[in-house]
């Protein structure tokens, strides 16, 4: 008798020891999404992207650290791009794609009111700078981000704290630190030149369905070739508490405005402004308009016209196609149609508001 207890108590023991093994393995794994998007471009003015391509895959990893820390890193792969006679590595039909870290970082989860992160992540620049590309409103960046941060979003290395101020409503303020490293973006080579970026959002009600956002953006540089940006964008979105899933509408819009110091000084601003209304559950219609030489020191005079419909059978696929007429004052306006296939895969982590 004693015998055959001692032999269930040890089975016990051994099944308590392997599921508490098997949780602690569990919850160490990381949550894993692959984010891929192809698409077919037909444009009429430059036929280099034109055709069927693999446009770009984001692995993302993310996972409690322990208690105090979560952590997250995004390894983009994506076409390399290249300037004008350097496209030697594209011919016969063969692209060229990089792989590089977008973003590796660490958050804190436990002090009160303030959320710290150090390591290297996108700064949060306007609507979409922080926006991922599977998750852009449209099929690619805004021209006016083109324009003021280049063709990819920014992403440096550095710290940062967002503080929630104590009101009734959500209002936010965040600091960022960082080592500026865009070339294209940053004119100063000094890199103990202290670079900055200030934040403030506010989001709030104006009845049950209906919210009501903004934001204000100044980057600056200590260095005497500096570049400043500031910001400005705000949002109406309309979600009706009864068939909230069949219609929805919102309006977004971003100002831009760079100026930079020094031998390469210049000054170059835009806006940015696009509606979306869901049709029903699963078609939304999409219109966005572009100014880019707004208190422009150069040249720059672009109207840029978008529309986009697309079908959302979830939120793991999208299937969005988009027409472009651009009028940059040349003789000829260039026009784009896109059609894009955009899959995502294991963990899919919620999009900002």
């Amino acid at each position: 008798m004693n015998k055959n207890i001692s032999i269930i108590l040890s089975s016990v023991l051994f099944s308590s020891v392997t599921l508490a093994q098997s949780s602690l393995t569990k919850n160490m794994n990381p949550k894993i999404g692959l984010n891929t998007i192809f698409e077919y471009v037909n444009n009429s003015k430059d036929s280099d992207e034109d055709g069927f391509s693999f446009k770009e895959a984001e692995l993302q990893f993310s996972s409690d650290i322990d208690v105090y820390l979560k952590g997250q890193a995004t390894i983009a792969i994506h076409k390399e791009h290249h300037e004008e006679g350097e496209a030697e590595s594209e011919e016969h039909g063969h692209a060229s794609y990089a792989v590089e870290p977008e973003e590796v970082f660490v958050e804190t989860l436990q002090i009160p009111s303030v959320t710290f992160k150090a390591g290297k992540f996108l700064l949060d620049i306007g609507k979409q700078n922080r926006t991922h590309s599977h998750a852009l409103p449209f099929n690619s960046h805004a021209k006016l981000n083109d324009l003021i941060i280049g063709d990819e979003a920014v992403s440096e290395v550095g710290v940062s704290a967002s503080y929630l101020l104590p009101t009734s409503f959500f209002n936010e303020l965040t600091v960022e630190y960082f080592t500026a490293s865009n070339d294209e973006l940053f004119s100063s080579e000094d890199k103990h030149e202290s670079s900055y970026l200030l934040r403030y959002k506010s989001l709030f009600d104006i009845n049950s369905a209906t919210t009501f956002d903004y934001g204000l953006t100044y980057l600056t540089q200590s260095a005497e070739n500096k570049t400043d940006i500031y910001g400005l964008d705000f949002s109406v979105k309309w979600k009706p508490v009864t068939l909230g899933n069949y219609h929805s509408f919102a309006w977004v819009t971003d100002i831009l405005k760079k100026k930079k110091y020094g031998t390469d000084g210049e000054t170059e601003g835009g806006v940015s402004s696009y509606l979306r209304y869901q049709l029903s559950q699963r078609l939304f219609a999409q219109y966005k308009y572009e100014h880019l030489g707004l208190d422009s020191s150069t040249e720059t005079n672009t109207n840029v016209h978008t529309a986009l419909i697309a079908f959302i059978p979830s939120e793991f696929s999208s299937v969005r196609l988009q027409y472009d007429h651009i009028n940059d004052k040349t003789e000829v306006d260039e026009r784009v149609l896109t059609l894009q296939l955009n899959i995502s895969m294991g963990a899919h982590p919620a999009h900002a508001y």
